[in-house]
């Protein structure tokens, strides 16, 4: 139910109090980092700026190096994590992985996408994680 607040004279619409973007995020990435470290995973990056794009986890299994990205959600009003991954993400993810997997000397490497979507409550706390495998379609190779 929306709440009507008076700012400056006006009356806004508030759906909810919304988490800190920034916070929310980290707390999506923390939660998401030791999940897929319960799974097996190595995490070697967090975080980590390239001039191409931000990649949110750089992980390795005993096999491929897997990139994730994390999207923290709040709430389904600007719809599910995976659906803001389009092709234009799609793009930055591959060109973001390039180069930092080249910067450090790692290619050729098999290589993965994945996503890890963590739904927060209104407090910030984990509610559900759901963990999807090669969001790219490219299989690992």
């Amino acid at each position: 139910m929306p709440v009507r607040t008076a700012q400056g004279g006006k009356l806004i619409n508030n759906v909810r109090p919304s988490l800190d973007r920034m916070v929310r995020g980290r707390t999506g990435e923390q939660v998401a980092a030791s999940f897929l470290s319960e799974r097996g995973y190595r995490v070697l990056a967090k975080n980590q700026r390239t001039p191409l794009g931000e990649l949110d986890l750089v992980c390795r299994t005993s096999s491929q190096f897997v990139i994730v990205e994390v999207k923290a959600r709040s709430g389904d009003e600007y719809g599910s994590g995976l659906e803001s991954i389009g092709p234009r993400k799609a793009r930055r993810l591959r060109a973001a992985a390039m180069w930092w997997l080249s910067e450090r000397g790692l290619l050729p490497c098999s290589l993965r996408f994945d996503a890890v979507v963590v739904a927060l409550d209104g407090f910030g706390l984990p509610l559900s994680l759901e963990h999807v495998k090669d969001i790219l379609g490219e299989g690992g190779g």
